[in-house]
């Protein structure tokens, strides 16, 4: 399943200088009882223009404060609401720091009466910040130990500047509680820039973050005793090298600290920030450097885990071990704009032309969309990247903005989003990463690296170096000859590799082992997918095509006659032959385009048809189009030769049909080969799933042409003509081989019908003023209008037969009920006639054929019987009177029933069981 198109919530204002303008979002709080929980909003600061507050769960636009034009943003806003519980009112507060035109941090205070009826009453407040010119990257909200009885808020503001420089302001910002740069910090000033910022609850800290850190808690609450009284928040601070583009993760230095609530009596630095514990990164194998300005941190409180998204990918590091360790990640030789964690095992990536739901445990791709399909669901320009904001789990969607606009992608489709039930949302599961695997850029057949040998020999089923050394050689060979297209030096490693013994080259046939490994690997040589003009290697753009690279006709016949050259098998084996770029779904008709691309004369697409490879109804169904509209191309190509020649204005039937049709087009035979075992094929399926893709893939006009073929195929089958007529002479033996069963042209007949639909047959009678428009109308409304009429008189004759079919029945139920008797019901039809044949031993006269209507008979006499069939008292025509069979010879031995012990018949109990078997009316004849 893809992701569906994401909705839009809001057009964002775009900023007012617009190349060196930024747009920085953040979520949106509400305090109750000391407890602060996120809010389905968001806050957008735009520089020069104004902070807004959006409902993404109702999209609109809450509230707006307004900005001077010069004002530039430095860090994302702060937001909190909260309800007064003495004025019986709302209190939004929102806190920003700006840059220019001076280093300042502003408070937006709404205030919203209970009754809701008065305008809200907003002001605004504003200081500078004299101590520092550093830009503040941080603004965060702390609890406070103020008295419940004051006026006051129950929190202060915490601000950190980029140089390492913390200051904690009252909520009003018109007190500053301390301003200081830790010794902690300003060890590593001088080389680390802060790059990011996080504030936890110690409640929650508790849970997470120090679970197995009782020492570290410890030290967080310094001289508090009791629990839930003035607890501390938890700072973390991110630094990163300055100075340069790249940085490899161990650089990065993760400090901790402890905010103490009461800001009071606080003059050394320990009592105003405490210092916990200072770590670095883990380093990854494989990945030596990151650039910085595509680092994004995030910080998720419930599993202690610190994100870091990055244009190769996503890490999540856990702080809560005693040294922290990569939990999960998800690291690409790619290029993503951003990369957003929604749960423990999914991540959810932006590149420039997918959107991918990704599994970071099994490196795998769980839903996708293109990125030109956003861009034309939001209205965005294809150069603008998509970059996620927010996760919403209970909502189930994903907040992201597509340029200046606000979106949202809906992932409660995923098997790992909550649901309104209390039961634990699942984990990944390996079944759901089953084919969808990216992770690994190797090849997938290569067992010439080290680091992957062992696993592809396992799959491979190389228990021996030799063997190694014979796929390793046919892999080099098979590289060539797809480089050269060479199809003999491809045939003959094939046949050298995987003949049945040394001294032979025959290739097993169908029943024989042969590893499906080593057939996707062949599959992954012949079919390619064309190259897309996009220059993102993490995905295939939705012009992305099948096409065969190489067709060596001995391999593909042999896949073929195997069942291995399908369509599913082909994607498997290109899917992992890309890694790790994510191919899109290819399609409807892509398998079948290939090969008729590949071969105009339809020799191949037939083959494939032809062999027992099962195929999708969709593909069938694009396949049937094609035939049809070949037969049509065929058809009006003829009749306009014939014309010509009539008419004395051309030479040669052959120049004519080239000058219509073109010298590599395919000839009759093969189209309506194609096009009868395309229907024998399609058959197969359901029929509801028939008429949904006939509907989908046929128009109108090629399910009409699909109706009169199958017609066609009911007259010259002699299924709607008596027995005392002569069948019709059909139009060309072409178009009746194969043959198509009854069953199949009853079926497809009625599929055909039921895809036109109702609208369509009535739309087949024009108008009255239709008739006058063109002749070209006229002669196609006179055509529909005439097969309904010959439908009609069709099922009509359909009905006459089943009449004179059932009158039969009734005359010759006696004849029927004794044939049943003799022969089994297992018997077929050919193996009655083999036995009729051995049983034949007779001379050549008690044979004769005889020709009635146009059928070949074949009549078997008697010795002793007439010329004519009859020797005067009916010579074994008539039935026996009881209508039972004599049952055969009785067997010699017989088998116990309670013990299943073979035993020896005596001969009196195998004359006893002859007599019993004679019926109770006999005759015998006495030849003298």
């Amino acid at each position: 399943m893809d992701l569906q198109s994401p909705s839009v919530l809001a057009q964002l204002p775009r900023p007012l200088h617009a190349s060196t303008g930024k747009t920085r979002i953040s979520d949106v709080f509400s305090l109750a009882d000391a407890k602060k929980r996120k809010r389905y909003e968001v806050a957008v600061a735009v520089d020069g223009e104004a902070v807004n507050i959006y409902n993404v769960q109702t999209p609109k636009l809450v509230t707006s404060y307004a900005v001077p034009p010069q004002s530039t943003f430095s860090c994302r806003p702060c937001s909190v609401r909260r309800k007064l519980s003495k004025k019986s009112a709302v209190r939004r507060q929102t806190y920003t720091a700006v840059t220019k035109p001076e280093h300042q941090i502003k408070c937006f205070v709404e205030e919203i009466g209970s009754s809701g009826s008065s305008a809200p009453v907003i002001s605004s407040s504003t200081t500078t910040v004299t101590d520092s010119t550093s830009p503040t990257t941080f603004v965060g909200i702390v609890p406070s130990s103020a008295n419940d009885e004051a006026e006051t808020d129950p929190f202060d503001i915490l601000a950190v500047h980029e140089d390492g420089r913390v200051r904690r302001l009252s909520s009003d910002l018109k007190t500053q509680r301390w301003s200081i740069q830790h010794s902690e910090i300003a060890k590593v000033c001088s080389t680390h820039n802060v790059q990011s910022s996080f504030l936890v609850e110690f409640e929650d800290a508790k849970k997470a973050l120090f679970k197995r850190r009782q020492d570290l808690a410890s030290m967080a609450l310094g001289d508090l005793t009791a629990s839930g009284v003035n607890e501390p928040s938890i700072l973390l601070v991110v630094s990163q090298p300055k100075n340069t583009d790249r940085v490899s993760l161990k650089d990065i230095i993760v400090q901790m600290f402890s905010v103490p609530a009461d800001s009071k009596s606080q003059s050394h630095e320990s009592q105003r920030l405490r210092h916990l514990q200072t770590f670095h990164i883990p380093d990854l194998s494989g990945l030596e450097t990151a650039n910085c300005s595509a680092m994004q941190w995030s910080f998720h409180s419930g599993s202690a885990g610190l994100n870091l998204s990055f244009e190769k990918g996503f890490i999540n590091v856990d702080l809560s071990q005693y040294s922290p360790s990569v939990t999960s990640q998800f690291v690409l030789d790619e290029h993503f704009s951003s990369v957003m964690r929604i749960s423990p095992q999914f991540v959810i990536g932006a590149s420039k032309s997918l959107v991918a739901v990704y599994d970071t445990q099994y490196n795998s791709v769980q839903r996708s969309i293109p990125a030109d399909d956003i861009s034309s669901s939001t209205g965005s320009t294809g150069e603008a990247s998509t970059n996620f904001i927010s996760y919403f789990a209970k909502l189930g969607i994903a907040v992201a903005t597509k340029g200046n606009t606000l979106i949202a992608f809906d992932l409660s489709s995923l098997p790992s989003a909550p649901s309104s039930s209390l039961k634990r949302t699942r984990d990944s599961l390996l079944i759901d990463a089953i084919g969808k695997g990216i992770g690994s850029s190797a090849a997938q057949w290569d067992v010439a690296s080290k680091k992957h040998r062992s696993d592809n020999m396992a799959s491979l089923r190389l228990t021996s170096s030799e063997q190694v050394e014979k796929w390793t050689k046919l892999t080099q060979t098979l590289e060539k000859a797809a480089k050269t297209k060479n199809i003999d030096l491809f045939d003959n490693a094939v046949l050298t590799y995987f003949s049945t013994s040394d001294a032979s080259t025959k290739l097993p046939v169908r029943g024989q082992y042969v590893n499906p490994e080593a057939t996707l690997f062949l599959l992954s040589k012949i079919f390619a997918v064309e190259e897309s003009t996009s220059k993102d290697t993490v995905s295939a753009s939705p012009s992305s095509q099948l096409r065969v690279a190489i067709w060596p006709p001995t391999t593909c016949e042999w896949l073929i006659q195997l069942g291995h050259l399908s369509f599913d098998n082909v994607e498997i084996a290109l899917r992992r032959a890309c890694k790790p770029q994510v191919l899109q779904k290819f399609p409807t008709g892509s398998f079948i385009q290939a090969l008729l691309d590949s071969d105009p004369s339809l020799k191949q697409v037939n083959q494939v048809l032809e062999g027992p490879i099962l195929i999708s109804s969709d593909e069938l169904a694009y396949a049937l189009k094609v035939f049809l509209n070949q037969a049509r191309s065929h058809s009006g190509a003829l009749e306009e030769t014939a014309r010509a020649i009539s008419n004395g204005d051309v030479a040669t039937p052959t120049q004519e049909l080239t000058k219509h049709l073109g010298s590599e087009t395919a000839n009759l035979k093969d189209i309506f080969t194609g096009l009868n075992t395309s229907l024998q094929k399609i058959h197969a399926q359901p029929l509801p799933v028939v008429v949904t893709s006939l509907r989908s893939n046929l128009s109108r006009t090629e399910l009409f042409s699909m109706v009169h073929h199958l017609r066609l195929s009911l007259a010259t089958g002699g299924y709607t003509s008596r027995f005392t007529e002569n069948p019709p002479t059909p139009i060309t033996p072409h178009q009746i081989t194969p043959a198509l069963s009854l069953d199949v042209i009853v079926d497809l007949l009625t599929a055909s019908v039921d895809a036109v639909g109702p609208s369509g047959w009535i739309s087949a009678v024009p108008a009255a003023g239709e008739f006058e428009e063109s002749d070209s109308v006229t002669a196609a409304a006179s055509r529909e209008m005439e097969l309904i009429a010959d439908m009609k008189s069709e099922v009509s004759a359909a009905l006459a037969g089943v009449e004179e079919a059932t009158y039969l029945k009734g005359i010759m139920c006696e004849y029927l009920r004794f044939a049943d008797q003799v022969v089994t019901p297992a018997a077929t039809s050919e193996d009655a006639l083999a036995k009729m044949d051995a049983e034949a031993t007779g001379p050549s006269h008690l044979v004769r054929y005889e020709k009635l209507n146009g059928a070949d008979l074949m009549i078997f006499t008697r010795p002793g019987e007439g010329e004519d069939g009859f020797d005067g008292d009916g010579g074994g025509k008539m039935l026996p009177l009881s209508l039972k069979t004599t049952s055969g010879d009785v067997s010699r031995t017989k088998m116990k029933k309670s013990t299943g012990e073979i035993k020896s018949r005596t001969s009196r109990e195998i004359g006893y069981l002859r007599r019993k078997a004679v019926g109770k009316y006999s005759f015998e004849r006495l030849i003298i």
